[in-house]
């Protein structure tokens, strides 16, 4: 073979070997978010809940099991949060390849109401660092051809997201007298990291609907609080909502906690948070 085709061949082979295409399947859209910026164009990365469901709730399907199952890498919150789909992840083939955040050390956690942790982690920017820090030495390892850009692309995100929460930061200096209530208490990690607090909360468990005690009870919280404002999901009841409210006026915001509205790109997670922060905004200041 003449020696320019060899070299041709050869670098190919080089260029072929440098874009391996890393296959990662998470459960939310968050989790894909922070994987995004750190894989960018060396793999693919998809979710399987949709953002516009609940992910206590979604239903999982064949296919999605054979995403995950096809996959060189997962990533799931835990078996707290997706309860539907831990059976896949407990099994001895699955577990080498997945990542459980829940898992992780160093980790901010909180606890809810009974007790239990609270497993929306990823609404704090620093959890989300430590993500992507599992992500990367685990992608280095698989890809190790590409380890320099997984790490490099690390540094870009922990850059980005400094500056994301300096901005966020600097919209809740301003004290605001207006208090909130929550559709159930799912938002503590990034109030806690941004110093905000709810008033109420009217679904403590998302797995359990309030009796009639505990509406009684919610219904003369809210006429004695008067809350400006309700932080809704996309899932949320809205017979629940009305015969809570019982014909309180109170405006409804409804919080994109999964991301849906958030298009793919490396700084997909800080946009994530930046519209999180735009609705809190819109409830105590406008």
């Amino acid at each position: 073979m003449p020696k320019f085709y060899l070299i041709v061949l050869l670098m190919t082979l080089v260029c072929s070997v440098s874009r391996a295409d890393v296959s990662i399947v998470t459960t939310i859209k968050p989790l894909q978010m922070i994987t995004e910026a750190i894989v960018q164009e060396h793999g693919s990365v998809s979710s399987i809940v949709d953002p516009q469901q609940s992910a206590h709730h979604f239903t999982v399907s064949p296919s999605d099991r054979i995403a995950l199952a096809r996959a060189d890498m997962t990533l799931w919150i835990g078996p707290l949060f997706e309860t539907h789909i831990s059976d896949f992840f407990v099994q001895e083939n699955n577990k080498a390849k997945a990542i459980t955040v829940i898992d992780l050390p160093g980790l901010q956690l909180h606890t809810v109401g009974n007790g239990q942790l609270d497993a929306h982690l990823w609404l704090d920017s620093s959890n989300a660092i430590r993500i992507a820090t599992a992500i990367t030495e685990r992608l280095a390892t698989l890809d190790p051809v590409n380890a320099i850009s997984y790490r490099q692309n690390l540094e870009n995100f922990n850059v980005e997201i400094e500056s994301s929460d300096k901005k966020v930061a600097e919209r809740f200096e301003s004290p605001s007298t207006a208090n909130y209530a929550v559709y159930h208490n799912a938002y503590q990690y990034f109030e806690q990291q941004f110093g905000l607090q709810h008033e109420m909360v009217i679904l403590q468990d998302p797995e359990v609907q309030p009796g009639i005690r505990e509406i009684i009870k919610l219904r003369s919280e809210v006429k004695e609080q008067q809350p400006s404002c309700l932080l809704v999901e996309f899932d949320s009841s809205p017979d629940l909502i009305s015969t809570v409210l019982d014909g309180s006026v109170v405006k409804l915001i409804t919080v994109d906690l999964l991301g849906s509205n958030v298009d793919a790109s490396e700084n997909a997670y800080s946009e994530f948070i930046s519209n999180i922060a735009n609705d809190f905004y819109q409830c105590l200041y406008e």
